[in-house]
């Protein structure tokens, strides 16, 4: 049984949440101040609980992978609230990210079926209501097309999880491993389900509409919280030994996820949408080092989508300072103007781009190596060629960070935001030179 340490971090995320939703009709600015301080106690207790001993319950697992990708779904919470403005109609959103964060960090250690269910429609839920908090078309889009391709990949999942239930006689994700035929269909359909969170093609369609029309922050945890969780959860089950079909699945859906992704993104002007678009790229470097089957692949895994996070959090944040609809011309000289604003944009456009003295260097760097350790020449040549794509529109974007406009419009940055972006610049230039940082607690935290 888990002790109450273990599931005080749920506790944390389950009570802040219906506290922040029973304060947001009347006191919004207090259900901010709530869902701040259930993020950032959450995050304090699985800080202090890195290093203590593995547990295990039959629902999820208290190991030092869960907690360390746990803190991480945590801290992107926190990192999406600081630029969620909750005015008008969006007084539930604070409410709405906790109980997103409470999924995704249920994700992080699902080990049976029905916790694996839980945390990713958790996540969906609150997301779906995120997206829409605008109430104008573009986020009705989002919410919409979110909401009916979700329906879509929990229903798949589900479908998975009974045959690898009919198959097996268990629940239980670790039973999974096997080569029978009815495996090999759960297996299929668990992949589809998931595929979907992780934004892989053919089951990307609803990324760049929900990074244009919902909030900055909502797209943001979508971006980076929630694909923490559900890369963990894609770790958890490649270490079962599930039919070959997954493998396979996961290269067909990574070499086609980073081709597509990243030439729609080569076409977009509009920031958003660029990163919605390069996001399946980037979705598509992480399915590909999972299919290698190499050992050093769930560290790369990992890895990448850690170091992804700030950098996405970041530019977000920026973008949605200028206004929703920002495009490239609108970060003209804006490093001149808002010195901290134009510097995180360049350090998180620089690290997505994967180019040196940054965390996304390295973050390539160890998907390369999984890709070569597991002789994957030709998911190797889409990522390079991927990432060439990647250096040449990020570096478009990059360039006018850094000219100067003769027409000034300053966003305005909060200190919450001021926080957000500080900290995520430090965070890519930190890695950038001391990788070994993240990348050995990783490899602790894995069995």
């Amino acid at each position: 049984m888990p002790s109450f340490a273990a599931l005080l971090p749920v506790i944390l995320l389950g009570a802040g949440a219906v506290t922040a939703m029973l304060a947001a009709p009347r006191l919004p600015g207090l259900a901010r101040w709530i869902a701040g301080f259930a993020l950032v106690a959450a995050s304090v207790a699985l800080a202090l609980r890195l290093g203590a001993p593995d547990g295990l319950s039959v629902l999820l697992a208290d190991d030092r992978m869960s907690r360390l990708t746990g803190l991480v779904v945590c801290l992107s919470g926190l990192g999406s609230l600081a630029f969620l403005r909750p005015d008008g109609p969006s007084k539930e959103g604070p409410a709405l990210l906790l109980l997103a964060t409470l999924g995704g960090v249920v994700l992080t250690g699902a080990v049976h079926a029905a916790s694996l269910f839980l945390g990713l429609e958790l996540i969906t839920l609150a997301l779906v209501a995120l997206f829409v908090l605008p109430l104008d078309r573009p986020a009705l889009e989002a919410g919409y097309k979110f909401l009916i391709l979700g329906a879509a990949a929990a229903a798949t999942l589900l479908m998975g999880l009974a045959l690898g239930h009919a198959a097996t006689g268990s629940l239980a994700l670790e039973a999974f491993g096997g080569r029978e035929a009815l495996l090999t269909f759960a297996a299929a359909l668990l992949l589809a389900g998931l595929a979907f969170k992780l934004a892989l093609v053919p089951f990307h369609m609803w990324t760049p509409d929900a990074f244009t029309g919902a909030p900055g922050a909502a797209a943001a945890f979508a971006g980076a919280a929630s694909k923490v969780a559900v890369v963990t959860a894609l770790v958890r089950l490649d270490a079962v030994g599930l039919p070959q079909v997954w493998a396979l699945g996961l290269g067909t859906f990574a070499g086609v996820s980073i081709l597509l992704g990243n030439l729609a993104a080569l076409r977009q002007d509009g920031v958003a949408r660029m990163l919605g678009y390069s996001s399946v790229g980037h979705a598509g470097y992480i399915a590909a080092a999972l299919a290698t089957g190499a050992a050093s692949a769930p560290a790369a895994a990992l890895f990448y989508i850690v170091t992804y996070a700030p950098a996405l959090l970041a530019a977000l944040c920026v973008a949605a300072l200028i206004g929703r609809a920002t495009r490239i011309s609108d970060l003209r000289g804006i490093v001149w103007r808002r010195p901290l604003a134009g510097a995180a944009m360049a350090a998180a456009l620089v690290s997505l781009a994967g180019l040196p003295v940054s965390a996304g260097f390295f973050g390539k760097y160890v998907i390369f190596t999984a890709l070569i350790e597991g002789r994957a020449w030709a998911l190797l040549a889409l990522a390079i060629a991927g990432s060439a794509l990647g250096a040449y529109y990020y570096l478009r974007f990059v360039a006018l960070i850094f000219r100067r406009a003769p027409d000034p419009a300053d966003p305005a940055v909060r200190w919450p935001e001021r926080t957000l972006l500080g900290a995520a610049t430090a965070i890519i230039l930190v890695l950038g030179i001391r990788p070994d940082l993240l990348l050995d607690q990783i490899r602790a935290a894995l069995p």
